[in-house]
């Protein structure tokens, strides 16, 4: 189990959580992404920006000469550029937004994603830095690289568990199932797709949230038994994994439905 879980430690604790906070942590991670998309796309609209304004002046030289052909490409260009302008825009203002939420805002999001008031949030956070959390590392080697969460462990403290994902948090007590669903994707490889299989773990919880992480088979198994210790009421599928589609959403709807 060692290889999947550890106790919560202060050298994690001060590096992870600023000021003793899971969220603080997550308000610099976010930060630090958004100003480097920011970056990227302040640059991006400056070569747009520079490509409507010739785009424009090339318009305008095909209207004097009365050269029509030209005209109709031009003005196709223009739109063009003047799209990609104002898709950066819109970028750069969500990133902005972004970068500027605090502490407070990031618990108030996942206070309304985990339909738990911002005191129990508060209270999650809490127990994440005291020594009988755990952190949790569902993936490793090849399976975390092509893993598409990579960017944090999850936690398992007193009485939640947090999957990193999406801002959920989820009483444990509140647990319903936790169960496999296999997914795929396609990557890029060259002139064709790849098709890639990853395994994740799902939790539903009583009031109808929903989480998931990507995770191995073994830490998975590792982390139902660890929350069948704690909820012996939680169904785990007898650890069969569940294909992605009719499958997933049928054994959801029923879980759900005996809450």
């Amino acid at each position: 189990m060692s290889d999947f879980f550890s106790k919560m430690n202060e050298d994690y604790a001060r590096k992870h959580f600023p000021n003793g906070s899971v969220f603080e942590g997550v308000t610099k991670s976010v930060k630090g992404i958004s100003i480097f998309s920011l970056f990227f796309f302040a640059l991006l609209f400056t070569g747009a920006t520079y490509g409507l304004i010739w785009a424009i002046g090339r318009t305008v030289e095909s209207i004097s000469e009365g050269d029509r052909d030209l005209l109709g490409i031009g003005i196709g260009i223009c739109v063009f550029f003047a799209l990609v302008v104002l898709g950066c825009l819109v970028m750069l203002y969500l990133l902005i937004k972004q970068a500027r939420k605090k502490r407070g805002d990031h618990i108030a999001e996942a206070a309304k994603k985990s339909k738990l008031p911002k005191s129990e949030i508060e209270a999650f956070e809490r127990q994440a830095v005291a020594s009988d959390c755990y952190i949790l590392n569902l993936t490793s080697g090849l399976d975390r690289l092509l893993s598409t969460g990579t960017y944090s462990h999850g936690l398992l403290t007193r009485d939640y568990i947090y999957l990193a994902n999406a801002y959920t948090v989820i009483r444990v007590d509140d647990l319903k199932a936790c169960c496999f669903s296999e997914y795929t994707y396609y990557v890029k490889a060259g002139k064709s797709s790849k098709k890639i299989h990853n395994l994740a773990i799902y939790l539903f919880a009583s009031n109808g949230v929903c989480t998931f992480a990507d995770t191995t088979e073994k830490a998975g198994l590792a982390l139902m038994a660890l929350l069948k210790e704690r909820n012996s009421a939680i169904d785990t599928n007898d650890g069969k994994f569940l294909p992605e589609g009719a499958a997933f959403d049928e054994y959801k709807k029923r879980i759900l439905k005996e809450q």
